[in-house]
């Protein structure tokens, strides 16, 4: 199918779209959709969702990481990530010690149980996006992620 004939509408039909289907929105939210559920189907037996598994990601390639790092890197509320790392914390994926510069500051830490969910994680993620990323070429996977990460930087943070 090229993509000038591509449209939701072959989905469904009968079914008047309005012009929804001109909405990037719908379009994302739905791949969006598509790639949490079965992600967080697959992470069910791990106790982790998609999010936290990322948050296991930056801890485990940065050892001592902030949490205000973590909330400028998601663009999400500060109190939002706290609530990931706590979470994370009572499951023993994460440990928080105060830090030995600033001690109202904590730095985030990977336990073993952490870095083996991690593990785990990693190659249901890999699998899971190589599976939903098949019907595109390489060429189309890099501009997918150009331009994801191209809307990403532009948007305003939400702190």
């Amino acid at each position: 199918m090229s993509t000038e004939t591509m449209s939701r509408q072959a989905v469904t039909p009968g079914l008047d779209l309005d012009g929804l289907d001109g909405v990037l929105g719908i379009h994302i939210g739905t791949a969006n959709s598509l790639l949490l559920s079965r992600l967080e189907r697959q992470l069910e037996n791990f106790k982790v969702t998609p999010k936290q598994v990322a948050i296991l990601w930056l801890v485990n390639a940065n050892p001592g990481v902030k949490q205000s790092d973590l909330s400028r890197f998601f663009k999400i509320e500060r109190p939002t990530v706290h609530q990931f790392v706590r979470q994370l914390t009572l499951n023993g994926h994460l440990v928080s010690e105060p830090s030995k510069l600033d001690r109202r500051a904590g730095g985030l830490w990977i336990t073993e149980t952490g870095s083996a969910t991690l593990t785990a994680a990693r190659e249901i993620i890999f699998t899971d996006e190589s599976e939903l990323l098949a019907p595109l070429t390489p060429a189309e996977r890099a501009e997918l992620f150009r331009l994801v990460i191209k809307l990403y930087l532009s948007a305003p943070a939400r702190h």
